[in-house]
C-alpha cells in the first residue's frame, strides 16, 4: 500500500507543516512513501533539502512539469489535452492559480508514481484537533491523522474528508444584515453560527472524540483522502476564474464537484469526523478582528468573491437559471451594504457588481470546465487503459 501526502502552495518557504505530518505518521506507525508538493513561484532550497532527507519528494513547479508532459505524450494523450492539463494562462499573466488546476497536478503525480492513497493537506493545517478541557479551556491534541483517513478508506470509501477546527473563515461580527449576506452567498447554513460568533468568537472545536465515519457530500481539499483507483469515476478538481474590472478573481469550491459526485452516488464519500487544526489567519490563538485588522477583511472579501464565482458556476451545473435566485441577489446587495458600513470597507459594496460580472463570465467558465473535463477524461482513460 503506497501512501502519499499532497500539498499545493504558491511558495514553499518551510518544510513545515509537511514534516509535522511525517512525524505524526511515524508516531502512529504509518509508512508514507512520498510527499507531492505543487508550487507556482518559489521553493526554498533548505526546505526542499529537509524534505528530501526524510522521504521521496515530488516537487512540481506549475507550467514546468516536463516529466508529466513526456508521460502523457508517451501514452497517447493529445497535445491539446496535455496543454489544457499542464498550462494555465492566468498564472503567467496574473500570477494566480485556480485551485482545481493546482490540485490536479498533485493527482497526476500520484497516478504516475503508482500511489494507492493520496491524502491532501494545506500549508496552514496541522495533525491536531482543538478540544475543550474539563475546565473549559481550549487546547490542541495530536491525532492519528493518516490512520483516520485509512480507517475510512478501509470501510470502502473512495474519498475521505472532514472539517477543520480553529477559527472559521467567518470572523466574529455583529451587524444587521448578516443573515441576508449569507443567504446571498449561498452560505445560509452558517447563519446561526455567525450570528452567535460574539459568544464563541468564531472558534470551532471537536466536540465528539469517538464519532464514527458517516456518509457525506461535503469534501474539503485540505483534509482529504482519495483512493487512486477511483479516478476512473471521480471528476477532476475544478474551479473557474473570472474578471471584475479587469481584475482576476478565483472561484472557490474546487472540491465541490467531488461532493456532487458523492451526492449522485457515483462514489462513496465518508466524513472521518476528524476536523484537523486550521490556522486560518496565521496567528492563532489571536481572535480575528474584522473591523480593525485589514488582513482579516482581505480574507473575508476574497472568500466572498470566491463563493460568488462558485455559486454562479454551480447554479449552471445543477440546472438552475439566474432568475431563480433573484431574491438571493437582493439579499446579497442588502447584506453587502450592511457589511461595508460595519467594517468601513467599501470593497464589500461591490459584491453585487461582482456577482453580475461573474454571471457575465459564465459562458467562459463553462468552457473552462468542459475543456478541463475532456482533457482529464482522456488522461484517465489512457492511463488506466494501458
Amino acid at each position: 500500500m503506497i501512501i502519499a501526502i499532497g500539498m499545493i502552495v504558491r511558495d514553499l518557504l518551510s518544510a513545515h507543516p509537511l514534516t509535522d505530518f511525517l512525524d505524526n505518521a511515524e508516531k502512529y506507525g504509518h509508512a508514507l512513501d512520498r510527499m507531492i508538493v505543487v508550487y507556482s513561484h518559489q521553493a526554498d532550497s533548505k526546505a526542499v533539502e529537509e524534505l528530501r532527507s526524510r522521504t521521496n519528494l515530488s516537487l512540481i513547479k506549475l507550467q514546468s512539469n516536463e516529466r508529466a508532459h513526456l508521460i502523457m505524450k508517451e501514452i497517447g494523450v493529445r497535445h491539446s489535452s496535455i496543454h489544457q492539463l499542464l498550462y494555465c494562462p492566468l498564472i503567467d499573466a496574473h500570477g494566480l492559480i485556480p485551485y482545481g488546476f493546482n490540485r490536479n497536478q498533485a493527482l497526476m503525480e500520484a497516478m504516475f508514481t503508482g500511489t494507492d492513497y493520496l491524502i491532501f493537506v494545506d500549508s496552514d493545517v496541522r495533525p491536531e484537533v482543538l478540544r475543550k478541557t474539563p475546565d473549559g479551556a481550549v487546547q490542541s491534541e495530536e491525532i492519528d491523522f493518516i490512520g483516520a483517513h485509512l480507517h475510512g478508506l478501509s470501510l470502502g470509501a473512495d474519498v475521505t474528508s472532514s472539517d477543520y477546527s480553529g477559527y472559521n473563515i467567518l470572523p466574529p461580527a455583529s451587524f444587521d444584515g448578516m443573515k441576508d449576506l449569507l443567504w446571498g452567498l449561498h452560505k445560509e447554513s452558517m447563519a446561526d453560527f455567525w450570528q452567535n460568533s460574539e459568544a464563541h468568537r468564531g472558534l470551532v472545536i471537536q466536540e465528539d472524540q469517538n464519532a464514527e465515519p458517516q456518509p457525506t457530500t461535503k469534501v474539503l481539499g485540505g483534509n482529504l483522502g482519495i483512493r487512486m483507483s477511483a479516478l476512473t469515476t471521480l471528476p477532476p478538481f475544478f474551479s473557474p476564474y473570472y474578471f471584475y474590472n479587469r481584475t482576476p478573481l478565483l472561484a472557490r469550491g474546487e472540491d465541490t464537484l467531488v461532493g456532487m459526485a458523492a451526492s449522485q452516488s457515483h462514489i462513496r464519500c465518508l466524513d472521518i469526523q476528524t476536523p484537523i487544526f486550521h490556522d486560518t489567519y496565521g496567528d492563532y490563538p489571536k481572535v480575528p478582528d474584522l473591523r480593525n485588522d485589514s488582513r482579516v477583511r482581505d480574507r473575508l472579501y476574497y472568500a466572498c468573491t470566491g463563493w460568488i464565482g462558485r455559486n454562479v458556476f454551480f447554479r449552471w451545473k445543477t440546472g438552475h437559471t439566474p432568475s431563480e435566485f433573484t431574491q438571493r441577489n437582493r439579499q446579497l446587495a442588502a447584506g453587502a451594504k450592511a457589511l461595508a458600513r460595519y467594517t468601513n470597507d467599501r470593497r464589500f459594496l461591490y459584491l453585487p457588481d461582482i456577482q453580475s460580472a461573474a454571471e457575465s463570465w459564465l459562458p467562459d467558465m463553462i468552457g473552462q470546465y468542459q475543456k478541463s473535463k475532456e482533457a482529464w477524461n482522456e488522461l484517465t482513460e489512457r492511463w488506466f487503459g494501458r
